[in-house]
């Protein structure tokens, strides 16, 4: 899950864009990553198989451990369902923490969406809804909580990729967050899966995004929503901005573009709203800088 602020543009495209398969519920392999979340893994599964009927569920839902200090463990009422997987994963970070639950995934789509998010009722259908032979569709996030900060994450949409036009002068997202999003797995295949010398949650999805962008089209499904649980306060608001900075340079180091955060303004505008933005900008900048450090003193040694 990645925010970045600056859209990047193609020369040319690698491949003829792509039409994917109709999406269908009983092909659609959700995959989460998790680390040291076991309460967002209930919650996640305990939303699912509530919100749906055994006739909407998606065809198995892939559980990716990925080193947490207690292991996760699931429900038994979950491991008899058939529809739950839980796998372990070694390497850090959460690139190789998908690529290696899509790496079992038997589905035709791969859903891909963080422990912290709980599903609504529309979490699948709202992706049939939008289908239109596009490789891979960006879903809605709503924030769960209802304090100020949630819903400054709401308002300015951190976990929605940035609106661009297509030829078509429709929008359409540039990149994708992973937070909740659809992929056709023929297409995640062919444009390698996540790239993980990208060990952060920080930028790794935004290069998988843009890098499927020239391989078919890519779409909003607004309908689809899950509920991003932003409950880690002040110090968490800034490990994640801090982190989405650092993002920022390595998606700038990899595509050769300017991602260096800017100032900006809040979407809806109050005086709690201009102070978050604010810090929001600083933790981007912080991130970024640190980012270009490392990479220089990388640089330099390997030399």
């Amino acid at each position: 899950m990645t925010l970045i602020s600056r859209l990047v543009f193609f020369t040319e495209k690698k491949t003829q864009n792509k039409s994917s398969c109709s999406i269908k519920t009983n092909e659609i392999s959700i995959v989460i990553p998790v680390k040291d979340n076991q309460k967002g893994i209930n919650k996640y599964l305990d939303s699912l198989f509530q919100v749906l009927s055994a006739d909407e569920l998606p065809k198995e839902i892939i559980i990716v451990d990925n080193n947490s200090r207690n292991e996760i463990t699931l429900s038994k009422k979950y491991i008899s369902s058939g529809k739950v997987k839980l796998i372990q994963c070694k390497n850090l970070g959460p690139a190789a923490a998908r690529n290696h639950g899509a790496s079992i995934a038997s589905g035709e789509w791969l859903l891909f969406n963080d422990s912290d998010c709980v599903p609504s009722r529309k979490i699948l259908s709202g992706f049939l809804k939008a289908d239109n032979g596009s490789v891979a569709y960006a879903g809605n996030i709503k924030s769960l909580g209802k304090d100020k900060l949630s819903k400054y994450y709401e308002s300015q949409e951190i976990l929605i990729p940035l609106k661009t036009y297509n030829e078509s002068g429709d929008f359409v997202p540039q990149y994708l967050i992973t937070a909740n999003t659809l992929i056709w797995k023929e297409a995640f295949d062919e444009a390698g899966g996540f790239n993980e010398s990208i060990s952060i949650a920080g930028g790794e999805d935004v290069d998988l995004g843009l890098r499927l962008s020239q391989i078919g089209k890519l779409s909003y499904a607004f309908d689809s929503i899950a509920y991003h649980d932003f409950n880690d306060g002040i110090v968490g608001f800034y490990k994640r901005f801090k982190r989405y900075g650092y993002g920022n340079r390595l998606i700038e180091e990899l595509w050769k573009t300017n991602m260096k955060p800017e100032k900006f303004y809040p979407n809806e505008k109050s005086f709690f709203n201009n102070v978050v933005a604010t810090l929001q900008f600083y933790f981007l900048l912080f991130g970024y800088k640190k980012a270009d450090k490392d990479l220089r003193r990388n640089s330099v040694n390997h030399k």
